[in-house]
C-alpha cells in the first residue's frame, strides 16, 4: 500500500475542510501499513499484512461538537460524512470544556521515519527471523514469537490553518524460548525505528540462555528484597508512573501526588523520588524518537523528574486555560538515563536478592498510591553474594512505581525494548532496586 505523501495529505485535508459549514473543523488522516511474521515450535507459522486508512473529522458549532470517521476518500463519502457530523454536532449538548482548534504552528522535523524500515517486506522479515529460529533449534529449545514492521503516516489539520504531516516507522520483535519438557522459559525483545542492519540473534540468545538456565527452580520465600529488574520490567512500571503525572488529577485531589507531597499548592520542585531517579521525554532522542506534536501542541524535551525532584506535570488545554498556566502534552516517549553498569555489575553489588527478567499481567490495585500487582516470569533467579546461584519460583508482586524510583541503588546501560504493557518508545536501563515487594509465590512458569 502506498501511503499518502505530504502534498497528497494536504490536498485531502483541504478538500474535507472546504466541505464543512461548521464554525470550526478539525481533520485527522491516519494511515498505516503493518507486516508481521509469527513463529512457534521453531518454525514460521503465519504472516499477515494490515493496511488501513481513516479520515476523522470533528465539527463544532459553538460548544457543540461531534466526530465521525470513514475509510473511503471519494468526494461523495466525505461529503456525506461531513453533513452527518454537522447534524450530530447541532444536536449534541454543549461541552463546557470545549476548546477551539489550534491555528498555524511550527513543529520540529521528527526522527521517527527510516526508509529502510518502510521498504522492508516479507523477504526481509524472514531473513531477520531465520537465524533466531535456527539458533533455537541448535540450542534444543522451542521458540515462539512475533516480528512486526510498521509504517505510519499521520496528518492533522484545522479550519484555523494548522497543518502537520508526520511519518513514523518501527520494527518490534519479541521471542519466548522454552525447554522441551516445559520446565524452563526465557524471553527477550527489541524495538527499533531503523531496521538497517537489524540483528535478532543476540536477542534470541538472551531468551535461549534464560530458558536453559531457569530449569528446575528452587522455592524461595516471598518478601521485600533487593532486585535487579531488567529493562522490560522497568519500562512497564515507569510508563505507568509517567501517565499519572497529571496536573488536573492533582488539582482535583485524585492523584497519587496528593498523598505523596507535603505541599498543598504544588509538588513541582519537591524531592519525591530517589536521587538516582531522572525521567525525561524528548521527541528528538534518536534511539527512541516520537512525534513532535500532540493534537497540534508542540512536543519538546521535557524533564519530568530530575535527580528525584518532580519538575513538570502534563496538562491539557482546557485545564491550562482554567488554571492560567501553559499546556504541556503527555510524553510521546520516555528516557531513563543509566549509570552504565552491566547487568553482571549490578548483580555483583547484591548480597541477597532476585534477578527479574520481566513483569507480566500488571493491573492497578490502588489508584490513590499507584499500587500495582503483577507476576514475574520467563527467568527469575536467586542472587547470593554477588552471583546468580540458580532459578527460583516466580512471584506475584505488589509495588508502586513511586517506590521503584525511590529505591534505585544503581542502574545499567539503557536500551530500547518492548514490554508487556504498551508500545511507547522507551529507553531504559536495568535497575538495582532495594525493598521491592515480592508479595507471594506464583505457579507461573
Amino acid at each position: 500500500m502506498d501511503l499518502l505523501d505530504q502534498d497528497q495529505s494536504r490536498a485531502l485535508t483541504e478538500r474535507v475542510l472546504a466541505m464543512s459549514r461548521a464554525d470550526s473543523t478539525s481533520v485527522w488522516v491516519r494511515e498505516s501499513s503493518k507486516l508481521n511474521l509469527r513463529f512457534a515450535n521453531n518454525d514460521i507459522t503465519t504472516n499477515g499484512t494490515i493496511d488501513s486508512i481513516a479520515v476523522s473529522a470533528t465539527a463544532s458549532f459553538g460548544k457543540r461538537s461531534a466526530s465521525i470517521a470513514v475509510n473511503q476518500l471519494d468526494d461523495e463519502t466525505l461529503r456525506k460524512a461531513i453533513r452527518k457530523v454537522e447534524t450530530m454536532a447541532k444536536l449534541a449538548p454543549e461541552n463546557p470544556e470545549h476548546m477551539p482548534p489550534l491555528g498555524p504552528a511550527e513543529f520540529d522535523e521528527p526522527l521517527t521515519y527510516a526508509a529502510s524500515t518502510a521498504a522492508a517486506g516479507a523477504a526481509e522479515l524472514t531473513r531477520w527471523i531465520r537465524p533466531a529460529v535456527e539458533a533455537s533449534r541448535e540450542a534444543g529449545v522451542l521458540s515462539a514469537g512475533f516480528l512486526q514492521r510498521d509504517v505510519h503516516h499521520s496528518t492533522f489539520a484545522t479550519s484555523k490553518g494548522l497543518f502537520a504531516h508526520q511519518r513514523a516507522t518501527g520494527c518490534g520483535f519479541s521471542m519466548t524460548a522454552r525447554t522441551p519438557e516445559g520446565g524452563g522459559s526465557g524471553w527477550a525483545s527489541t524495538q527499533v525505528t531503523d531496521s538497517a542492519g537489524l540483528d535478532l540473534v543476540p536477542v534470541a540468545a538472551r531468551a535461549i540462555d534464560k530458558a536453559r538456565s531457569s530449569r528446575n527452580p528452587k522455592p524461595l520465600a516471598p518478601g521485600r528484597t533487593t532486585v535487579v529488574l531488567e529493562p522490560p520490567g522497568v519500562r512497564n512500571l515507569v510508563s505507568l508512573l509517567a501517565w499519572n503525572l497529571d496536573r488536573r488529577s492533582l488539582d482535583e485531589e485524585r492523584s497519587f501526588l496528593n498523598r505523596l507531597s507535603k505541599n498543598t499548592d504544588t509538588p513541582v520542585g519537591e524531592t519525591l523520588f530517589g536521587k538516582k531517579a531522572t525521567l525525561i521525554s524528548d521527541p528528538l532522542f534518536a534511539p527512541a524518537p516520537c512525534s513532535t506534536h500532540a493534537y497540534g501542541l508542540p512536543r519538546t524535551r521535557t524533564p519530568w523528574i530530575e535527580n528525584g525532584i518532580l519538575k513538570n506535570l502534563h496538562v491539557g488545554r482546557f485545564w491550562a486555560q482554567k488554571q492560567d498556566i501553559n499546556p504541556l502534552p503527555r510524553p510521546g516517549n520516555l528516557i531513563l538515563p543509566g549509570d552504565g553498569h552491566s547487568v553482571e555489575d549490578l548483580i555483583g553489588q547484591v548480597d541477597e536478592g532476585v534477578l527479574i527478567t520481566r513483569l507480566w499481567y500488571i493491573r492497578m490495585v490502588q489508584p490513590q498510591t499507584l499500587l500495582y500487582t503483577g507476576l514475574t516470569r520467563d527467568g527469575t533467579f536467586r542472587i547470593e553474594k554477588g552471583r546468580i546461584t540458580g532459578p527460583v519460583n516466580n512471584f506475584r508482586f505488589n509495588e508502586t512505581p513511586v517506590n521503584l524510583l525511590k529505591q534505585i541503588a544503581a542502574s545499567g546501560v539503557p536500551e530500547r525494548v518492548l514490554g508487556s504493557e504498551g508500545s511507547m518508545p522507551m529507553h531504559v536501563p536495568p535497575l538495582l532496586v532495594e525493598n521491592f515487594n515480592l508479595s507471594s509465590p506464583s505457579d507461573a512458569s
